[in-house]
């Protein structure tokens, strides 16, 4: 059944029926319309609110005049250009006055002149700058992301179950793997082509353990283009299971950290040279010790055939406790690998022989170098010896007292002179001391040897109460940090003496 057609009449009644339905749409934002001297001839109470007329009539005047009154010279002139060019023109402006309010303007040429329509597109307007605004903040996020990603080596990228792994910065997923530069739209190759074969298992390990777990890490190395090996680290999320528990889609980012990677080979690399040359150190410090005792041992035997083999007291006794005080300050430095030694230790094994509770050490606990501890061995030994010969160790109720301190010869005024070690040994409830009429080997060779060796001063006073000995040299100190060794106490010296 054919539809019922209506047959236009007249052009004009049709023309004219259009224009009234196109006025009574209008009527609810505003529509005005000016004659060829663009002066208004039709303006309906919307259009003259937009107009700022308020009450009074704008038909008869101006356009040009009333728009001045806008004080916008940009909507101004977009009205009197419709009207110049005679042609259709459409923009949207903001309202007059308004605040974040705007208007569009649809502009028509007719026969008398022009006619606008204004339309209320707030609401429109709003939302499409929010949407410009978001794709701008978008926009630079994305281009602050791939410079983050340029400057830590990293890309982003997006898996989802029954596709292939989509990098969401294709440029840093090409850096990643030695690839040159291409267009953003460029895919790169499935990544697993690029892992190496003996990695490759525990890349497939990482993954099949985001069945029971949301987050893994794991590395890798790549063959990459360049021809060389890379190092990735690669951290990723499951944000979205599928309904058997499986991970339906995961996140991740991957580094780049082959510099790190190759610095800690390098360090461990180091660090096992250096355990290594310690070992052999120590292994030289101990053929040295075997082989210095040897000699000691060799000196002794050569000592015996040549002063003869009488017992007790005599000078071989004297040379062999000499040669027993000097092997027991080696032993001291050998288990500290002859970095240097502790003052306080050297002196208590020194006196350890001569009984605990009668010997008073008292100083702050330096470390001195070989060459002062050796010194120092011997001349306490030698001091010890004439203690137990005449002095305060020959008899049960006497003491011996070691005091020593670090002094400032200039008081800190002049950092270039050394500070100065003084040690002094004092003796007291021995026999009554008399001067002897001339110095010994044991006090010769501390007046002269030892203030030699050391640099400094020696002064023997045989006192009535008992002998006092001053020694004072510049401190020699051990040379760069001690080594960390168990320090023997003094009765922990005394037991191996005995």
């Amino acid at each position: 059944m054919a539809a019922d057609i209506r047959v236009p009449g007249d052009p004009g009644d049709l023309a004219r029926e259009i224009g009234e339905a196109l006025l009574r749409g209008a009527s609810q934002d505003g529509l005005f319309a000016c004659d060829r001297s663009a002066a208004v001839s039709f303006c309906d109470a919307a259009a003259a609110g937009f107009l700022r007329m308020g009450d009074e009539d704008p038909r008869g005047r101006p356009l040009a005049e009333l728009l001045m009154g806008l004080d916008d010279q940009t909507l101004e002139l977009r009205f009197l250009s419709a009207l110049r060019d005679d042609s259709p023109i459409e923009f949207v402006v903001a309202r007059p006055a308004g605040r974040d309010e705007w208007v569009e303007v649809v502009g028509l040429p007719i026969t008398s002149g022009m006619v606008f329509i204004l339309r209320e597109v707030t609401q429109r307007e709003r939302s499409e700058r929010s949407l410009r605004r978001n794709e701008h903040r978008l926009r630079a996020a994305n281009e602050t992301l791939k410079v983050a990603h340029q400057a830590a080596r990293a890309a982003t990228w997006e898996w989802r179950t029954g596709r292939p792994m989509r990098w969401l910065d294709i440029t840093a997923a090409r850096a990643l793997i030695g690839l040159p530069a291409a267009a953003e739209d460029e895919a790169v190759a499935d990544w697993r082509d690029f892992v190496v074969a003996e990695d490759m298992e525990r890349v497939n390990e990482s993954v099949r353990a985001l069945l029971a777990r949301d987050e893994i890490t794991f590395e890798y190395r790549v063959a990459a283009a360049d021809g060389r090996h890379r190092w990735l680290r690669s951290s990723c999320a499951v944000v979205e299971r599928r309904s058997d528990g499986g991970p339906a889609r995961v996140v991740g980012v991957t580094l780049d950290v082959t510099e790190p990677k190759v610095a800690e080979a390098k360090l461990k690399r180091e660090v096992s040279e250096r355990r290594r040359a310690e070992e052999r150190q120590q292994l030289l410090i101990h053929e040295l010790n075997h082989r210095v005792k040897n000699m000691l041992a060799t000196v002794q035997s050569v000592a015996r055939q040549s002063l003869g083999r009488a017992g007790g007291a005599g000078p071989l006794a004297d040379f062999e406790n000499r040669l027993m005080a000097l092997a027991w300050a080696h032993d001291i430095l050998t288990r500290e690998r002859w970095a240097g030694a502790s003052l306080t230790t050297v002196l208590s094994r020194t006196m350890t022989p001569h009984g605990a509770g009668r010997v008073d050490l008292k100083g702050p606990d330096l470390r001195i170098s070989p060459k002062m501890a050796l010194a120092l061995a011997m001349g306490v030994h030698e001091l010890a010896t004439n203690a137990v010969k005449y002095g305060a160790l020959s008899v049960d109720k006497g003491q011996v007292e070691i005091e020593w301190r670090l002094e400032d010869p200039d008081k800190g005024k002049d950092r270039s002179k050394a500070a100065r070690l003084v040690l002094e040994w004092r003796e007291r409830g021995g026999p009554k001391v008399t001067p002897p009429k001339t110095l010994g080997f044991g006090a010769r060779l501390l007046e002269r040897g030892l203030a030699h060796e050391l640099g400094g001063e020696v002064e023997i006073r045989f006192l009535p109460a008992g002998v006092r000995c001053l020694i004072s040299a510049p401190f020699d100190p051990e040379p760069g940090e001690p080594p960390e060794v168990e320090r023997p106490t003094f009765d922990e010296d005394r037991a191996v003496a005995h």
